[in-house]
């Protein structure tokens, strides 16, 4: 059989078995009339890709241990307002998570972003404790290797407490740091700003863009901040890096500058492990954001 002919079925193979394992069995729904009331003015979240994929490659990836791990850790610290995750492919790992967190965010907003019946979806997962509201997403033009195999893109999302309104775009951008996939991560923010940003940026709503954006190099992130207008900060405490075991930070929280209404905003590398194996939740570490205005 031609070489090329036979690339191409496995592809489509594993592709359908990617999809099927996906699909997410039940979840509870979100209430609508159960709401968080806070008089402090401040916003906490957390962004963390937690590296939970589908069938056949998850099953080799400890996803229930690391799924329970994660859950663990959710519990037992203190709440954030919401939560960002990146790689959460498998919808069977989404609900094993969300079956001991719904009590503590009623809110939940899953990736049914299949673009094709090859892809999965985005990975992009959110659950909140107060009302989040999905405003437009998009699916990224152009992917390249594996990435193809999956629907990324971003989310905007709308989120009020106490009168305040926030826009967050949560995404996670193409892997890999070869110069074709810079090119590529390149055209990937761009179109966030086209599609995203310029089209529902208001004076007086922040716009935080938020997650696992695969850039490592101080002058790459720089050319981002740049022609975003967005405004990185400093992390935080001792832990400088989001990937586990490498000086690598690659996981971000940025906010637009010229519309920022924030008195202070501090973001830490969070290390939940306390002493353990770092690697029993995923490869990456969460970042943490709390905003106060």
């Amino acid at each position: 059989m031609n070489k090329s002919i036979y690339s191409y079925i496995q592809y489509i193979i594993i592709i359908f078995f990617l999809n099927c394992a996906s699909s997410p069995l039940s979840f509870v729904k979100s209430p609508i009339d159960k709401q968080v009331f806070d008089n402090d003015k401040n916003l906490k979240i957390l962004s963390w890709n937690i590296k939970m994929f589908s069938g056949p490659y998850g099953w080799f990836l400890n996803q229930n241990n690391r799924a329970e791990n994660i859950t663990k850790a959710l519990v037992e610290t203190e709440p954030y307002d919401i939560i960002f995750f990146q790689e959460a492919f498998s919808g069977r790992i989404r609900e094993k998570i969300y079956s001991e967190l719904q009590n503590i965010y009623p809110y939940n907003i899953e990736p049914n972003d299949n673009r094709a019946f090859y892809r999965i979806n985005s990975g992009l997962w959110v659950i909140s404790r107060i009302p989040i509201a999905l405003k437009d997403h998009i699916s990224f033009t152009n992917l390249l290797s594996f990435d193809k195999l999956s629907s990324k893109g971003a989310k905007l999302f709308s989120v009020i407490k106490n009168k305040q309104e926030f826009h967050f775009i949560h995404t996670h951008l193409q892997s890999n740091n070869e110069k074709e996939y810079k090119d590529v991560r390149i055209e990937q923010y761009s179109e966030i700003n086209q599609k995203l940003i310029i089209p529902y940026e208001q004076e007086k709503v922040p716009t935080i863009l938020i997650g696992d954006f695969n850039i490592s190099e101080d002058s790459d992130l720089e050319n981002m901040l740049k022609k975003l207008k967005l405004q990185n900060g400093p992390l935080y405490g001792i832990i400088q890096n989001s990937i586990i075991s490498t000086n690598k930070l690659v996981d971000y929280i940025l906010v637009k500058s010229n519309n920022s209404i924030f008195h202070s905003i501090k973001r830490k590398i969070v290390d939940f492990s306390k002493g353990s194996e770092k690697d029993i939740y995923s490869d990456h570490y969460p970042i943490e954001g709390i905003f106060n205005w």
